[in-house]
Protein backbone atom coordinates (compact mmCIF):
# COMPACT_ATOMS: atom_id res chain seq x y z
CA UNK A 1 0.00 0.00 0.00
CA UNK A 2 2.60 2.06 1.28
CA UNK A 3 4.78 1.86 -2.19
CA UNK A 4 1.79 2.23 -4.26
CA UNK A 5 0.88 5.32 -2.55
CA UNK A 6 4.54 6.85 -2.58
CA UNK A 7 5.06 6.01 -6.41
CA UNK A 8 1.64 7.48 -7.66
CA UNK A 9 2.20 10.66 -5.69
CA UNK A 10 5.94 10.86 -7.12
CA UNK A 11 4.67 10.22 -10.53
CA UNK A 12 1.79 12.78 -10.68
CA UNK A 13 3.88 15.20 -8.91
CA UNK A 14 6.58 15.12 -11.35
CA UNK A 15 4.07 14.79 -14.55
CA UNK A 16 2.43 18.43 -12.95
CA UNK A 17 5.79 19.54 -12.69
CA UNK A 18 7.10 18.78 -15.50
CA UNK A 19 4.33 20.01 -17.86
CA UNK A 20 4.12 23.02 -15.81
CA UNK A 21 8.11 23.63 -16.43
CA UNK A 22 6.82 22.95 -20.27
CA UNK A 23 4.75 25.22 -20.73
CA UNK A 24 6.77 28.15 -19.01
CA UNK A 25 9.52 27.78 -21.22
CA UNK A 26 7.41 26.85 -24.39
CA UNK A 27 5.94 30.45 -23.39
CA UNK A 28 9.11 31.79 -22.94
CA UNK A 29 10.24 30.66 -26.44
CA UNK A 30 13.65 29.52 -24.90
CA UNK A 31 14.25 26.11 -26.28
CA UNK A 32 11.67 25.68 -28.96
CA UNK A 33 13.68 27.79 -31.22
CA UNK A 34 16.29 25.19 -32.23
CA UNK A 35 13.26 22.44 -33.14
CA UNK A 36 15.12 19.83 -31.18
CA UNK A 37 11.50 19.86 -28.89
CA UNK A 38 9.82 19.07 -32.14
CA UNK A 39 11.77 16.39 -33.48
CA UNK A 40 12.18 14.22 -30.21
CA UNK A 41 8.81 14.33 -29.29
CA UNK A 42 7.89 13.27 -33.16
CA UNK A 43 11.21 10.48 -32.91
CA UNK A 44 9.88 9.57 -28.88
CA UNK A 45 6.38 8.92 -30.44
CA UNK A 46 6.98 7.28 -33.12
CA UNK A 47 8.49 3.61 -31.06
CA UNK A 48 7.00 0.39 -31.25
CA UNK A 49 5.75 -0.41 -27.91
CA UNK A 50 8.21 -3.03 -27.45
CA UNK A 51 11.28 -0.39 -28.75
CA UNK A 52 10.06 1.90 -26.24
CA UNK A 53 9.52 -0.49 -23.34
CA UNK A 54 12.89 -2.02 -23.70
CA UNK A 55 15.12 1.48 -23.79
CA UNK A 56 12.68 2.13 -20.55
CA UNK A 57 14.05 -0.65 -18.94
CA UNK A 58 17.82 -0.09 -20.29
CA UNK A 59 17.27 3.24 -19.11
CA UNK A 60 16.65 3.04 -15.54
CA UNK A 61 18.47 0.37 -14.71
CA UNK A 62 21.41 2.84 -15.40
CA UNK A 63 20.00 5.52 -13.61
CA UNK A 64 19.44 3.14 -10.56
CA UNK A 65 22.62 2.10 -10.67
CA UNK A 66 24.23 5.94 -10.86
CA UNK A 67 22.18 5.70 -7.57
CA UNK A 68 22.99 3.23 -5.49
CA UNK A 69 26.79 3.73 -6.95
CA UNK A 70 26.49 7.64 -5.72
CA UNK A 71 25.27 6.67 -2.47
CA UNK A 72 28.24 4.14 -2.05
CA UNK A 73 30.79 6.44 -2.80
CA UNK A 74 31.99 8.34 0.19
CA UNK A 75 33.15 11.98 -1.23
CA UNK A 76 31.23 14.50 -3.40
CA UNK A 77 33.94 13.45 -5.96
CA UNK A 78 33.07 10.08 -6.31
CA UNK A 79 29.71 10.58 -5.81
CA UNK A 80 29.60 12.86 -9.17
CA UNK A 81 31.76 10.22 -11.05
CA UNK A 82 29.31 7.28 -10.07
CA UNK A 83 26.56 9.65 -11.51
CA UNK A 84 28.20 10.94 -14.45
CA UNK A 85 28.80 7.70 -16.59
CA UNK A 86 25.26 6.00 -16.40
CA UNK A 87 23.58 9.16 -17.10
CA UNK A 88 25.69 10.26 -19.74
CA UNK A 89 25.59 6.54 -21.23
CA UNK A 90 21.75 6.82 -20.93
CA UNK A 91 21.55 10.15 -23.39
CA UNK A 92 24.36 8.67 -25.50
CA UNK A 93 22.03 5.76 -26.09
CA UNK A 94 18.90 7.70 -26.68
CA UNK A 95 17.28 5.20 -24.26
CA UNK A 96 13.91 6.11 -22.46
CA UNK A 97 13.18 7.93 -19.16
CA UNK A 98 9.65 8.67 -17.98
CA UNK A 99 9.92 11.87 -16.33
CA UNK A 100 12.29 13.21 -18.54
CA UNK A 101 9.75 12.30 -21.31
CA UNK A 102 7.12 14.28 -19.31
CA UNK A 103 9.15 17.57 -20.26
CA UNK A 104 10.70 16.71 -23.25
CA UNK A 105 7.75 15.24 -25.16
CA UNK A 106 5.10 17.83 -24.23
CA UNK A 107 7.84 20.40 -24.77
CA UNK A 108 7.48 19.28 -28.55
CA UNK A 109 3.75 19.03 -28.45
CA UNK A 110 3.55 22.91 -27.26
CA UNK A 111 6.01 23.77 -29.55
CA UNK A 112 4.11 22.64 -32.55
CA UNK A 113 5.19 18.66 -33.04
CA UNK A 114 2.85 16.36 -34.70
CA UNK A 115 2.25 14.49 -31.64
CA UNK A 116 -1.04 14.10 -29.60
CA UNK A 117 -1.47 14.01 -26.16
CA UNK A 118 -2.97 10.32 -26.34
CA UNK A 119 -0.07 9.56 -29.01
CA UNK A 120 2.27 10.73 -25.94
CA UNK A 121 0.69 9.04 -23.30
CA UNK A 122 0.00 6.04 -24.73
CA UNK A 123 2.68 5.20 -27.27
CA UNK A 124 5.10 7.02 -25.21
CA UNK A 125 4.95 7.51 -21.11
CA UNK A 126 3.35 3.92 -20.76
CA UNK A 127 5.69 1.63 -22.03
CA UNK A 128 8.67 3.67 -20.96
CA UNK A 129 6.87 3.90 -17.17
CA UNK A 130 6.66 -0.28 -17.40
CA UNK A 131 10.29 -0.46 -18.66
CA UNK A 132 11.66 1.69 -15.84
CA UNK A 133 9.68 0.18 -13.38
CA UNK A 134 11.19 -3.52 -14.40
CA UNK A 135 14.94 -1.93 -15.18
CA UNK A 136 14.36 -0.11 -11.88
CA UNK A 137 12.42 -2.79 -9.36
CA UNK A 138 13.84 -6.18 -11.06
CA UNK A 139 17.58 -5.53 -12.26
CA UNK A 140 18.58 -3.39 -9.68
CA UNK A 141 16.32 -3.20 -6.44
CA UNK A 142 15.38 -7.04 -7.11
CA UNK A 143 19.34 -8.49 -7.98
CA UNK A 144 20.34 -6.53 -5.11
CA UNK A 145 17.94 -8.28 -2.47
CA UNK A 146 18.46 -11.37 -4.12
CA UNK A 147 22.06 -10.80 -3.57
CA UNK A 148 22.37 -9.12 -0.06
CA UNK A 149 19.13 -9.72 1.21
CA UNK A 150 16.02 -11.55 1.86
CA UNK A 151 14.75 -12.82 -1.51
CA UNK A 152 15.88 -15.94 -2.57
CA UNK A 153 17.36 -17.26 0.93
CA UNK A 154 15.36 -20.04 2.40
CA UNK A 155 12.64 -19.35 4.54
CA UNK A 156 13.14 -20.69 8.19
CA UNK A 157 10.88 -23.61 8.96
Amino acid sequence: GQLAKSWLVSYAGNFLGSVGLAALVAAGGTLAASGAPVATAVAKTSLSFKQAFVRGILCNWLVCMAVYMASMAKDLPGKIVAIWFPISAFIALGLEHSVANMFIVPLGILSGAAVTWKAFLLKNLLPVTLGNIVGGAALVAGAYSFAYGKLGKPVPA
